[in-house]
């Protein structure tokens, strides 16, 4: 059966949405007005917003083969997570679930990182944020506090995927400016709609992704942004006292949310280029990714996972920058103590408030339903905040890792296409 799907063709110009104009017999640019002739377009042509492949470049590293002198592996028969020491520390439970049954097996062989971060934050100093953390938790149940074991916090290194990358982008949007006017006993707004059009080149540097199924992205997320100028190639003195997660994630595995990350900055980069404009719509982006690069680092981490009423609870630490999340639980009682509390706070200050505005002896039925609605809110809001603070949080954007400068314009249009007035009010 013939394929009856309509195609959007691109400007050759610009790369705009063409449109059919029967007047002149030819294909007409939405932005640029450029005009084709029809002979230039066949089933073949390209449709607008069609995904291009993103090629990644890897670098073939080296591997510590098996049989290393000294080095152990260490396998967590819950999670499956795999660690690696040089034999100066053991893994007595697993960082990741905090299982305590960890087997220890034959080492076979690790990929050895392109780079490494070294820990700089003491294993004290991981303690001591951790114990600060739980501590500014008001919701945080205190028998969750009390049953912690801060000296099992363990010092790994997270295996990461870091992507560098050229970006060429462009977007279509429409655009409105309204205006209104009187005429004569009648109101008039003038709207004023505009194809606007923009291009632009950008580069990304050390885009990380983790190569861990076991370790939560929000985690590793959380702990952005690591300082990669601190890089340093590989030296097997870096691992000693700390445990080594292989990677179980290749950069093929990870590559989608680098893209999704990336895509989602290019594309709000561009967005806050166009300006002056009452509504801005986006009609169409195209983002390339060229000339990618991969490359396979070690960063560090201080982990502490506990398990509590059934459920895992992991408190992370950058280990570079001291940097901490982590996901805690909830104590529902001490959480409607603090909704009540603030509620009835905000009631009484919004009614000393409506007394003083209004100067009345008694404030109306409809005053006080008013101030009463406005303090709930005021209770949810206040615990919603508490609660997003207890946990860690998805990145959807990389504009941490756009490169300082590398932003540029390539093409921008802005042309008026329609002007229509519409009235208001006033008149018959």
């Amino acid at each position: 059966m013939a394929d009856d799907k309509l195609q959007e063709y691109q400007c050759p110009n610009c790369g705009g949405p063409l449109e059919f104009h029967g007047d002149v017999q030819k294909m007409v640019c939405v932005y640029c007005d450029a005009q084709f002739e029809m002979s230039q377009f066949n089933q073949n042509s390209p449709k607008v917003g069609d995904e291009q492949p993103t090629h990644w470049e890897q670098a073939q590293g080296q591997q510590l083969e098996a049989g290393a002198a000294g080095m152990k592996e260490f396998q967590c028969n819950a999670c499956g997570a795999v660690m690696v020491s040089d034999g100066q520390v053991g893994a007595t439970e697993c960082p990741y679930c905090g299982n305590p049954a960890i087997l220890e097996s034959t080492f076979e062989g690790i990929n050895l990182p392109d780079g490494i971060i070294p820990f700089v934050k003491s294993k004290q100093e991981a303690q001591d944020a951790m114990s600060g953390y739980y501590s500014g938790k008001k919701l945080l149940p205190n028998n969750f506090i009390s049953d912690n074991r801060v000296e099992k916090i363990q010092g790994v290194y997270v295996p990461f995927w870091l992507f560098d990358c050229d970006v060429n982008g462009s977007a279509f949007y429409r655009a409105e400016n309204r205006r209104t006017y009187s005429k004569g006993e009648e109101r008039w707004e003038e709207i004023k709609e505009y194809a606007v059009s923009r291009s632009a080149v950008m580069r990304y540097e050390k885009v990380p992704a983790d190569g861990s199924k076991e370790m939560k992205d929000e985690y590793m997320d959380s702990l952005e942004p690591y300082d990669f100028s601190k890089i340093i190639p590989y030296q097997p003195a870096y691992f000693s006292g700390y445990l080594a997660n292989k990677y179980d994630e290749s950069a093929d595995d990870v590559k989608e949310r680098v893209n999704r990350r990336i895509k989602n900055t290019s594309e709000q980069q561009i967005r806050d280029t166009v300006r002056g404009y009452d509504s801005v719509r986006t009609e169409s982006s195209d983002i390339r990714i060229n000339s990618g690069k991969i490359r396979y680092c070690m960063l560090p981490v201080w982990m502490l996972t506990t398990r509590w009423n059934g459920a895992n609870y992991t408190f992370a630490m950058n280990g570079q920058t001291g940097k901490v999340t982590g996901d805690l639980p909830v104590d529902n009682g001490k959480a409607t103590r603090m909704f009540l509390l603030t509620s009835v706070i905000a009631l009484a200050i919004l009614e000393a408030l409506a007394y003083f505005i209004f100067c009345q002896d008694e404030i109306s039925i409809f005053a006080l339903i008013g101030a009463a609605v406005i303090a709930l809110i005021i209770g949810g809001v206040t615990v919603s905040s508490a609660k997003a603070s207890m946990v860690s949080h998805l990145k959807t954007e990389a504009k941490e890792f756009l490169v300082k400068d590398s932003f540029r314009l390539t093409a921008q249009n802005d042309r008026h296409i329609d002007t229509r007035h519409r009235k208001i009010s006033g008149g018959n």
